[in-house]
């Protein structure tokens, strides 16, 4: 690929991360997949009653029509009662989400593809469009991190999917062959491990004090400093306090360590109470135990 190519390619890339980034502010792409399928689906064939657009997604009806309704709420789609049947179709503010999400993946006169390919092209679709929001969750954590690097565990953390498939993700941009390389693997010293290492070497264990981690690429570095949160991210104190404590400001990171101080912070707190028997004691045990639990739901909900 010659430089020019390079260049054209890597800036494209920004622009879909960028701008898939501002549409999954109103559907969660990660979790409203089946919404996602709904408002592509609408958007290819047009108007269709919730049992119709069930039957072409090869979706359960009450699934799809939970789906709908949530998108009626966002705006989205819009219901018109057509002889005392509901029928749905994308409303201005879907058409223009349907119009940007067509122009970000490359998708032309998609009216045109034949109805027994449309369930494949929509899934693909909506496939790609999960793709980079899990990248894009990717680059949040490793570009807010206080070293620019991570473990793959985290990482995947960061894009709620296991290691192993956040690895997939994670390669497809780790190889010059991709076109654009956002990623590297790196070994990294941990004190803590060397501590333990010096520890046990007395007793004739040994142990690797090094870690495999992940971090940005220059060019991934430039995606980063490409996206709306960076700019805020730059700006604000509090988010540099937040990455020097925690290690990252990605927030389900950050309220995953939180929620682990916290709860640290209750079992000691408890520990003393059952000693002391003083209340007060008993009464902090209980706030710290009540706040690292609604930290945790706050941790699995986003």
């Amino acid at each position: 690929m010659s430089g020019s190519k390079a260049v054209g390619f890597q800036s494209e890339q920004f622009l879909r991360l960028q701008m898939l980034r501002e549409l999954d502010s109103a559907i969660d792409f990660a979790r409203g997949f089946l919404q996602l399928r709904i408002v592509l689906a609408l958007g290819s064939r047009g108007p269709m009653t919730a049992r119709d657009i069930s039957a072409s997604l090869g979706e359960r009806y009450k699934a799809v029509l939970d789906a709908v309704r949530k998108l009626v709420t966002k705006n989205l789609i819009a219901k018109e009662p057509d002889g005392g049947i509901d029928t749905y179709k994308l409303s201005d503010a879907g058409v223009e989400f349907y119009r940007k999400l067509v122009e970000i993946l490359g998708v032309r006169e998609h009216y045109r593809v034949p109805k027994e390919e449309r369930r494949m092209l929509l899934s693909d679709m909506a496939m790609s469009i999960t793709k980079y929001t899990h990248l894009a969750d990717a680059i949040l954590a490793l570009g807010t991190s206080r070293s620019n690097a991570l473990t793959l565990s985290d990482i995947a953390d960061a894009m709620k999917l296991s290691p192993e498939r956040a690895k997939t993700y994670i390669e497809m941009f780790s190889d010059r062959r991709s076109g654009v390389k956002l990623f590297k693997k790196v070994e990294k010293e941990l004190k803590m491990l060397k501590l333990i290492a010096a520890l046990l070497k007395p007793f004739g264990i040994k142990m690797r004090t090094a870690v495999e981690m992940y971090r940005l690429t220059e060019e991934g570095l430039t995606v980063f400093y490409k996206q709306p949160y960076y700019l805020k991210y730059k700006k604000s104190l509090a988010a540099k306090i937040v990455t020097k404590v925690f290690g990252t400001a990605h927030p389900r990171l950050v309220l995953k360590r939180m929620t682990l101080v916290i709860l640290i912070a209750a079992l000691m707190s408890s520990a003393i109470a059952l000693i002391t028997h003083n209340t007060a004691t008993v009464a902090l045990a209980g706030s710290l135990s009540v706040a690292s639990s609604l930290l945790y739901l706050g941790y699995k909900a986003i």
